[in-house]
């Protein structure tokens, strides 16, 4: 499933809303949706209408804010090259329906469905900066009839309308980088988009299709971490990256098992590692601060 961003149609802006005002509160949005393109390269923005006709106050819409000076031109086109879809049901389309039944969701009693598909979806929902949308995670109350049986329950969904709200949920928003990868052959294929802190050795190819479940997708996940933390790794002001848990050097006495060719058939010592189970699996790599990246070099069982 894809990285998707769902415009909260509840926080359009009302009629009356002064376009420097509009403005302003756009230009936050955009910020918003910066912040998550950097971390989730391919993320689409769903609407319920289209973003460029999409009322900001009276007679004033986003292609005429956008057209006005004072606007950074590529984060207008960001803006509109990520609010191509619309309306939010073209989710259907594009990737099924996961609703088993008939769900809505609500906010103080109000019906919100961009809020609600991106809860049914995987996806973060976002809104324009004004109340009652200025907090990171949202409650909504749902009820979902299946094969008529209704049931209701309480969910808390993460939720951003500014760029700290991004922040928070940055982790979260890392492992959706992920989610759908396919199997090894996928993940090789798009490793530069999925990972752009790692470099893959000469052999990963292999060492990944010889994967099996759970181990595949244990590796997976510390792959995303690896990456992360050499994307937020300073070398200026520390000596590694904040590896993640379970992350060891090997001992003195082992290091001459850990030479592994890069992609240029030279051989250098990757004796950094991650572990995976099931068995004694293995994920060795070493750092480069210039440029600064993860040579991921072998993964397999223990050397």
């Amino acid at each position: 499933m894809g990285q998707l961003v769902f415009l909260n149609e509840c926080s359009h802006l009302a009629n009356h809303t002064h376009p420097v005002i509009a403005k302003d509160l756009l230009c936050t949005l955009v910020d918003v949706l910066v912040s998550i393109r950097a971390i989730l390269p391919n993320a689409t923005l769903l609407c319920a209408e289209p973003l460029a006709t999409l009322q900001l106050g009276d007679s004033y819409s986003v292609a005429q804010c956008l057209n006005e000076r004072g606007i950074v031109r590529e984060r207008a086109r960001l803006l509109l090259s990520m609010g191509g879809r619309a309306p939010f049901r073209i989710a259907q389309d594009l990737f099924g329906d996961p609703d088993p039944g008939i769900t809505v969701y609500r906010h103080c009693g109000n019906p919100v469905e961009g809020i609600g598909l991106a809860e049914l979806y995987g996806g973060l929902p976002v809104s324009f900066a004004i109340p009652p949308w200025l907090v990171a995670t949202i409650q909504l109350d749902v009820e979902q009839l299946t094969t008529d049986v209704e049931h209701r329950w309480i969910v808390e969904t993460r939720h951003a309308s500014v760029s700290d709200h991004v922040r928070l949920h940055r982790l979260w928003l890392i492992s959706l980088r992920c989610r759908d990868i396919v199997n090894a052959v996928d993940l090789y294929n798009r490793r530069n988009d999925l990972f752009p802190s790692l470099e893959f050795g000469r052999n990963l190819q292999s060492n990944l299709q010889d994967l099996q479940p759970p181990a595949f997708w244990q590796v997976v996940q510390y792959l995303c971490r690896l990456d992360e933390s050499v994307e937020q790794w300073d070398p200026k002001t520390a000596h590694a990256p904040e590896y993640p848990p379970h992350t060891t050097d090997e001992h003195e006495s082992r290091k001459r098992l850990c030479y592994f060719p890069d992609t240029n058939g030279v051989s250098t010592c990757c004796s950094w590692h991650g572990r995976f189970t099931p068995g004694p699996g293995r994920i060795h790599f070493k750092v480069e601060a210039d440029p600064k990246r993860a040579i991921v070099a072998y993964i397999g069982r223990k050397l």
